[in-house]
């Protein structure tokens, strides 16, 4: 029974759906990492559960699910092992403890060419066009009614482009 149950999971684990799940999971280098840690999920469950969801064809769904716990909570042990120990949350979480200081309209507009020479950590012209879309209007509230998007959104893009210019602006 336990040989079945083992082969249900071999199955299971490379199934291209299931491998098609993790590959979107960001950074690369812990998909592989991901991949491992559903199948020991998987072998840790019940024999009986796990062939009963495999006659109902659900396993591959839970399978998935799993992943996707794995990956985005940050309640899961995955999480705290792989992804927060990562240098770009250590990184993004030192720049917020940090005040951001109010841009210049001349420095931002520098700053931001200096971004886009440099391609740091900004990879699209949407971003690019809303933080100087902030710089013009000074406020986030007036840059959502502007393009119709939420203010959250804007929120989230004019504190990343902060960050980033106050890095380079420490730097320099």
């Amino acid at each position: 029974m336990v040989n079945k149950c083992n082969d249900i999971v071999l199955e299971i684990y490379n199934h291209p759906d299931l491998i098609k799940a993790i590959s979107k999971t960001k950074p690369e280098s812990i998909q592989d990492d991901l991949r491992q840690e559903i199948a020991v999920s998987l072998l840790l469950q019940p024999c009986d559960k796990i062939s009963a969801l495999f006659a109902s064809n659900n396993l591959l769904r839970y399978a998935i699910k799993i992943c996707w716990f794995m990956a985005t909570s940050k309640t899961s042990e995955f999480y705290y092992k792989y992804k927060k120990s990562d240098l770009l949350k250590a990184v993004e979480y030192f720049n917020s403890q940090l005040d951001l200081p109010i841009i210049p309209e001349s420095l931002a507009a520098e700053a931001t060419k200096a971004l886009t020479k440099n391609n740091i950590n900004i990879e699209t012209d949407h971003e690019i066009r809303i933080f100087n879309k902030y710089v013009e209007l000074g406020s986030n509230r007036k840059v959502a009614e502007y393009y119709g998007i939420p203010v959250n959104h804007v929120c989230n893009i004019t504190n990343k482009v902060k960050k980033e210019l106050k890095c380079i602006l420490l730097l320099a």
